[in-house]
């Protein structure tokens, strides 16, 4: 039997093309390529190094839904697909600056009281300021917290 020499990308289109249009999680590739989770995430990232490639010749856009090993992956090309992009740069990048980086910040104003209004600030400046405007750049709500 000839080795199988196609690329993890190419083997998740396959598949996706077999599947169909739904929605699927990492968890249903490692079940359909017998791999661990952690393995089907690579799958799935692999593909989208290839989509976003400018040479692409990948058949779908994948866009993803929630976050961690519970997203739920689907294949998008309408434009309301362009727009749940959006939502999950959003969504992505509020978690990462109400997650560690304000952690950190309040980490530090509390180990150094001096610091303590820059901290502020710059918290607010960036929560407030820079979230409301990537919300608005994106056409996401108004850029209020759920």
């Amino acid at each position: 039997m000839p080795k199988d020499t196609r690329t993890k990308w190419e083997k998740l289109e396959e598949w996706l093309f077999d599947h169909g249009t739904q929605r699927f999680s990492s968890a249903d590739v490692a079940h359909a390529f017998n791999c661990t989770g952690h393995e089907a995430s690579l799958y799935i990232q692999a593909y989208l190094v290839a989509q976003r490639r400018e040479d692409s010749s990948a058949l779908y856009m994948l866009k993803r839904e929630g976050r961690t090993s519970k997203a739920l992956w689907s294949v998008g090309e309408r434009k309301p697909d362009a727009h749940d992009l959006g939502v999950t740069l959003y969504e992505d990048v509020r978690v990462k600056v109400r997650g560690p980086f304000a952690k950190d910040l309040r980490q530090l104003a509390a180990r150094n009281p001096r610091a303590a209004r820059y901290v502020e600030r710059k918290l607010e400046a960036v929560v407030e300021g820079a979230l409301t405007v990537l919300a608005a750049s994106l056409d996401y709500g108004d850029g209020e917290d759920d």
